[in-house]
């Protein structure tokens, strides 16, 4: 079964107030002024540099004054992450959650605790850490495990042209930016999306309305 996106919040970015995955696989955002598509690149492209353990580095934030809260929902766990600028120039992270489907919410950051990247960083993509036979070491194990897969999942984020379908992707960012595509690029573009979004979630933000109304309706959100 393929991954879904189930949530995409953050503050301190505007123009992503309203945007809810849909829960398909593909999501289908109409973006006519393009506000919404340069946040989500730089929403995403902010959590890929925590998971590689780069907020230090990171120059998404540069134009960015007051506290930054990402959430992402995959497959309904949710990592959330809170960002501020310190005195001495440096963005921190403040707050580190993991909120997992099986119930279970795991705090990395401590209260007062703040950290110079993220902790996501720690648990690269790859095998399970073994930890025992006890309740506590499958818990362990069952938060290592989610851990991995999300900053997998972040780690693999660039943007695509919308004709383009990175098989390898953990989920595939498209972008169109043509607003008058000829009817056989649009039936392409359609066919290619509905098929990869049965492997791995979708997100194709498009300024072209004839493009978006060649969707199902219940896949396509339109902003404005």
């Amino acid at each position: 079964m393929s991954l879904r996106f189930t949530r995409i919040e953050a503050t301190g970015f505007r123009s992503l107030r309203d945007v809810v995955p849909r829960r398909r696989g593909l999501t289908v955002l109409l973006d006519e002024e393009g506000l919404a598509t340069r946040d989500l690149v730089v929403f995403f492209t902010l959590l890929r540099d925590l998971a590689h353990g780069q907020l230090q580095q990171s120059r998404v934030l540069d134009a960015v004054e007051g506290p930054v809260s990402l959430a992402l929902g995959v497959q309904d766990d949710t990592y959330t992450v809170e960002l501020r600028r310190f005195p001495d120039g440096r963005w921190r992270v403040v707050r580190e959650d993991l909120d997992l489907s099986a119930g279970i919410g795991v705090p990395f950051v401590e209260p007062g605790a703040f950290r110079d990247e993220a902790f996501l960083s720690t648990f690269p993509p790859g095998p399970t850490v073994r930890m025992g036979d006890s309740e506590a070491a499958w818990l362990g194990e069952l938060i290592d495990r989610a851990s991995r897969t999300m900053n997998g999942f972040l780690r693999g984020f660039r943007v695509q042209p919308a004709e383009g379908f990175d098989a390898d992707a953990p989920f595939l960012f498209l972008e169109e930016r043509d607003t008058d595509l000829p009817s056989n690029a649009v039936w392409n573009r359609v066919q290619s999306a509905r098929a990869a979004s049965s492997r791995v979630p979708v997100l194709l933000c498009t300024a072209s309305v004839a493009l978006a109304d060649a969707f199902d309706v219940e896949d396509v959100l339109r902003l404005g």
